[in-house]
């Protein structure tokens, strides 16, 4: 197991972290646009209330990680205690992955058999 004082000079602590919503936060933007295409697309049709559901399960998955993301680069200037940020790493990535599930999974449950037909 690695110790905080094992860390080589100038890493930044929780640099997997950062990368993990960095491009949570990229998959969150690719997802809303291709709902948006499917949802502008010609001859299919869906209910307001399936698109609000999905397109707000994967905006809070964007945001969440557009936020963790931001507090993980803060940490250079302003350093918080170890336990309190992996915390709060552990809460938001379980977060970020399932709102992002549950919204991609809501749009191939409700978009696949409008596209099919």
């Amino acid at each position: 197991m690695i110790e905080a004082d094992d860390a080589p000079e100038g890493e930044l602590p929780f640099g997997r972290s950062y990368d993990f919503f960095k491009h949570a936060t990229g998959i969150a933007l690719v997802s809303l646009g291709g709902v948006f295409a499917f949802a502008d697309g010609q001859g299919t049709r869906f209910e307001h209330k399936q698109l609000i559901v999905i397109l707000g399960f994967i905006g809070l998955a964007g945001v969440v990680s557009l936020l963790m993301a931001s507090h993980l680069a803060s940490l250079e200037v302003t350093p918080q205690p170890r336990a309190k940020v992996a915390r709060a790493i552990r809460i938001a990535q379980a977060a970020v992955s399932l709102l992002l599930s549950g919204g991609v999974g809501a749009f191939l449950y409700n978009f696949t058999p409008a596209i099919l037909t």
